[in-house]
């Protein structure tokens, strides 16, 4: 059979050629301004050539679906997971310090029992998993979430004594193995580095540290260096960075498999490899949008290799998931595995030129951070001396700005916001608190060879309540100097914030903070620029004023911006009619309008007249701080103080997701 080619009609071209026809394009113009420049340090290019005979890096086909366990109450939550298990989720995650109140051993045999694998929530203590595992069976799967060195950073305390910082999850890590051969003890987890605004290369170093501390430790207390291996899994966060996401999950294989080299011993291909949205993504308003993050999500982790997969409900920042939103997301994996087929071919991104480039590259680069904290002494030195934390944040004022400058958009919030958009933020659900550290009865044998955990599960077994589990293993901390990392910050939430005290103006005056959108000329000069205009302020929750009609003049101009309820105005037109229309910013300025923008660039202001040079207080155009801008136009538009005149109106309305300390 002759082989089929869907270029063979065409001439062949060289990347010369292309590189030809590209320089001509770019007329005079660097190439560079193809590039883009990553957090991770290095560039992407905008070709990639080489030939697409790679090797998988992975063989994993198919992955866990898994859903949280969650609820109001405890019958709540076991009908809820009633229902995701019968259809379609095929793996639990359990966060016993947030979910459900959970207090004993007992309330947990719908969970142990429900025949699918378990995920306790990175950073969970060993008396977390002494209590699902007082009355599970010896083949429970799942993990027990042990990732200390991320809890240290994100408490921002160390245990006093050093030398067993570790010693807790290590002695139940033991236990663990020889009780539950198939639980496995430790989750190195991202969530810290990436909560913080890590880059992936953060992630992925900060992440292999973790799991190499774990690993000697495992090692001292006497696990062979094999089975102390297996003794450790890791939980990435998948982002809606597509490509950066596969290629990740692929990186932390590569990485693992060195260190495993380093280490003079076969690399293990079966690792758990868990895969979660990050709450950084997410947003409050317009959340429908996070269905899409989602779904990009799950296709990066899937493709990269991920062995398990969760994702948030679309609401989630916004308020208490719903049924409906709870089964999107599950579907959400379900669709992508059983009907998209992602799962019918191991690795498919193999041979792509750029996701191996960018796979190597982020390897190498997280390898290279692993490295420079393994100098340091191991990752809990690096915490301690500040490194981490100086690290995260030079990546995190990188983010900030981009985000603040809309040059990393974030939809339905800095771009394309819905003004006339109704959502219910709710107020987080009270907390139920425990005493600080109730009064137990026992004592717990001193870490060793899994004596103190099995000193903890015969406690759960016997009805011992969680809260004091949790203080008969407390251990003495001190506090790091740099303090805990800020990790619960979402990217919208800038932006939110001001919509929020929009919302807040709206319920005290019954209308938004306006500005008047001075058009000047005909519309095929201002129609494009006042679309995006308008959508600029909508971003702050400023509801811009439309004239019937643009203006030629600039009398009438001031007259109808005088009888427009807006203290602010904003020019918007063509470059060439702002020009042609002299005295327009001067007028308004005249007119009473206590700021004037004009949508352009800087160029533009050599073009008008002297006196509305002067009266032009603030450019606005695509890439400026618009953060910094609508801040700004709200002190003026005075939106705060509205936003504290609406008061207990707010409350009544359930506002205050957002509430500023």
């Amino acid at each position: 059979m002759e082989h089929f080619a869907l270029a063979k009609e065409f001439p062949p071209a060289s990347e010369a050629d292309w590189r030809a026809i590209v320089d001509k394009a770019l007329k005079g113009a660097p190439f560079r301004v193809l590039e883009n420049q990553l957090y991770e340090g290095f560039a992407t290019s905008p070709l990639y050539t080489g030939a697409a005979t790679s090797p998988a890096r992975h063989g994993q086909r198919g992955w866990l679906i898994v859903q949280p366990v969650a609820g109001a109450s405890l019958a709540d939550a076991e009908r809820q997971l009633a229902d995701d298990v019968a259809n379609g989720a095929t793996a639990l995650s359990l966060d016993l310090n947030n979910g459900p109140a959970i207090r004993k051993a007992a309330e947990l045999k719908a969970v142990a029992g429900a025949g699918v694998p378990v995920f306790l929530a990175p950073g969970s203590s060993p008396a977390d998993a002494a209590l699902l595992l007082a009355k599970a069976d010896k083949t429970i799967v799942g993990t027990a979430g042990f990732d200390p060195l991320t809890v240290f950073a994100m408490s921002g305390e160390v245990p006093a004594d050093r030398k067993a910082a570790l010693a807790d999850t290590v002695d139940a890590a033991l236990a663990i193995r020889e009780r539950f051969p198939l639980f496995t003890p430790f989750l190195a987890s991202s969530r810290a580095w990436n909560g913080a605004g890590g880059s992936a290369v953060d992630e992925l170093g900060l992440t292999l540290a973790a799991a190499v501390a774990y690993w000697r430790a495992l090692e001292a207390a006497g696990l062979s260096r094999e089975d102390a291996s297996r003794a450790i899994g890791f939980k990435l966060c998948a982002s809606a960075d597509l490509f950066l996401t596969i290629a990740s999950f692929r990186a932390i294989r590569l990485l693992w498999a060195r260190a495993h080299e380093a280490a003079g011993i076969a690399s293990n291909e079966h690792i758990l490899l868990y895969a979660k949205m990050p709450p950084r993504i997410l947003s409050a308003y317009d959340p429908q949008v996070n269905m899409l993050r989602a779904t990009a999500s799950v296709f990066g982790a899937a493709i990269g290799g991920a062995t398990a997969i969760e994702v948030y409900p679309f609401d989630e920042a916004a308020t208490e998931a719903t049924p409906l939103s709870r089964r999107i997301a599950r579907n959400t994996g379900l669709v992508l595995q059983s009907e998209a087929w992602l799962s019918a071919v191991a690795d498919p991104a193999a041979g792509s030129a750029y996701v191996e480039t960018l796979t190597e590259k982020l390897a190498a680069s997280a390898w290279a951070l692993f490295r420079e904290v393994e100098a340091k002494g191991g990752l809990l030195k690096a915490l301690e001396s500040g490194f981490v934390a100086e690290r995260l944040r030079q990546t995190a004022e990188k983010r900030e700005r981009a985000i603040a400058h809309r040059k990393e958009r974030i939809t339905g919030v800095s771009v394309f916001p819905n003004l006339n958009e109704k959502i219910a933020l709710e107020e987080p659900a009270a907390i139920i608190m425990e005493e600080a550290h109730p009064t137990v009865d026992f004592a717990l044998p001193a870490p060793g060879a899994g004596e103190r955990f099995a000193a903890l599960i015969s406690a759960a077994a016997r009805g011992v309540p969680l809260a004091e589990l949790h203080s008969a293993s407390r251990i003495v901390c001190d506090i790091i100097a740099g303090g805990a990392l800020d990790v619960a910050r979402r990217d919208a939430e800038p932006f939110e914030v001001l919509r929020q005290r929009a919302d807040f103006a709206l319920a005290s005056i019954g209308s938004r903070p306006p500005v008047f959108l001075a058009l000047l000329g005909a519309p095929s000069d201002y129609r494009a620029r006042s679309l995006w205009v308008q959508s600029f302020f909508a971003a702050g929750g400023i509801e811009a004023v439309l004239p019937e009609e643009g203006f030629t003049d600039v009398e009438k101009l001031a007259a109808a911006f005088k009888q427009s309820p807006a203290p602010i105005a904003c020019l918007c037109s063509s470059n060439s009619a702002y020009g042609e229309l002299k005295g327009a910013a001067a007028a308004l300025k005249r007119a009473g309008a206590s700021h004037v923008y004009l949508a352009g660039p800087a160029s533009l202001l050599a073009s008008l007249d002297p006196n509305d040079q002067t009266a032009v207080d603030r450019l606005i155009y695509e890439g400026c701080n618009a953060l910094a801008v609508l801040e700004e136009a709200q002190r003026i538009l005075r939106v705060e103080e509205l936003a504290e005149a609406a008061g207990l109106e707010a409350e009544d309305e359930n506002f205050g997701a957002f509430d500023e300390a």
